[in-house]
């Protein structure tokens, strides 16, 4: 049994065992592997206790990233790790037009397909037999109507629209290139990428859409088709309140800031915004500025009361970045209890608070980044 992957027959044992009593019973035994193994081992044999306990290792897991409690979804970790979580598919369910017939290629567990509105409906469709399982069992247990076939994503005929959830582990699979050829037969469609896929790769034509939250880039979705009007994106999702940003690629591109030293704000835009360069467009329409031509690090003299997806720290110091430049700089502030962010500058932030060993009763955030080329110490509040 592969360590991330669990075979058909494994698949079908936990889809017919009952497995809300069990991870009851189960769950607490976690963090002891022999009391656990001894407790399976009573009414279970060795394939299907193996199965259970990597399904039970993922479940928590399962429920807080798909927000189940009284539905527990089949699958093992692997499909788990690619799936799309709840709140950035349920974003992606509302842009669907109504109505519209939906081939959810290399569909995997479902989760492009969970939310979907009433009256749209998705045909899963999957090379893996275990993928297709799961799909259609989850389905069942979401009382969706959505169904999935065998069958190579490549070869499937015509629908009006579809999305495709490429394997990203070595590479994508189905390639880049297949999927560009695909989409030809559709349309309009949205394709799954990694968050750092060469955005210098993505036709011109086509939308791009960076998805995350306040603390990650989570997704890039290209857009095809009738979706595409040369569109950058960003969307981040956060405490169920959505924000978006957009602008023109082109627009985007000649697009720039001034470079300037440090004001008495220092700025850091949500992951999406850096991800997608809208920071750019942002922080112009503020009048923030770049404190280094390389960095995503922006300052201002005043804040402005629109300042949406930027996170704004008082400038309280700064100083170079000898340790004991630093040190008498925490020193001197008083601060005890310190959160370290950086950026263009090498360091391990956890490593680095322990090494300073700041003391006092203050509380602090500290920058290692770069000024005008120049790598500094930036403590703000």
């Amino acid at each position: 049994m592969n360590e991330d992957s669990l075979p058909l027959e494994a698949l079908e044992f936990l889809r017919k065992a009952e497995i809300s009593p069990i991870a009851e019973e189960c769950l607490p035994l976690l963090k002891d592997p022999l009391k656990l193994s001894d407790k399976l081992s009573k009414k279970y044999n060795q394939q299907e206790r193996r199965a259970l306990i990597h399904y039970l290792e993922i479940l928590p897991k399962i429920r807080k990233k798909f927000c189940l409690q009284n539905v527990d979804l089949i699958c093992d970790r692997l499909a788990f790790e690619q799936a799309t979580a709840r709140d950035i598919s349920e974003y992606k369910a509302k842009m669907w037009q109504s109505g519209a017939k939906i081939a959810d290629l290399c569909c995997g567990m479902g989760g492009d397909s969970f939310w979907l509105p009433s009256g749209i409906v998705a045909s899963g469709v999957d090379i893996a037999p275990e993928r297709v399982l799961m799909f259609n069992e989850n389905m069942e247990r979401l009382k969706q109507p959505h169904r999935a076939v065998l069958q190579n994503a490549l070869e499937i005929k015509s629908r009006d629209f579809f999305c495709i959830d490429p394997a990203r582990r070595e590479g994508l699979n189905p390639s880049f290139e297949s999927i560009l050829e695909l989409s030809k037969k559709f349309r309009g469609g949205m394709v799954k990428l990694p968050p750092a896929f060469p955005e210098d790769e993505l036709p011109k034509e086509s939308d791009v859409l960076y998805l995350g939250d306040a603390k990650d880039c989570r997704e890039c979705l290209m857009l095809t088709g009738v979706f595409g009007k040369g569109i950058i994106r960003a969307v981040a999702i956060c405490e169920g309140k959505t924000f978006e940003w957009q602008c023109e690629k082109d627009e985007l591109q000649s697009t720039s800031l001034d470079i300037k030293k440090l004001g008495n704000f220092i700025l850091e835009p949500v992951p999406v915004l850096v991800r997608s360069h809208l920071f750019l467009s942002e922080a112009k329409k503020c009048s923030f500025w770049q404190i280094d031509s390389t960095l995503a690090y922006l300052s201002c003299e005043e804040l402005s009361p629109e300042h949406k997806g930027f996170a704004a720290y008082k400038v309280i110091d700064q100083s170079s970045l000898s340790t004991n430049n630093v040190k008498a700089m925490l020193k001197k502030h008083g601060i005890g209890k310190l959160t370290l962010k950086k950026r263009g500058v090498e360091v391990v932030p956890e490593a680095e608070i322990h090494r300073l060993s700041p003391k006092g009763e203050r509380e602090g955030v500290l920058f290692y980044t770069r000024i005008l080329g120049e790598k500094r110490a930036i403590l703000a509040k």
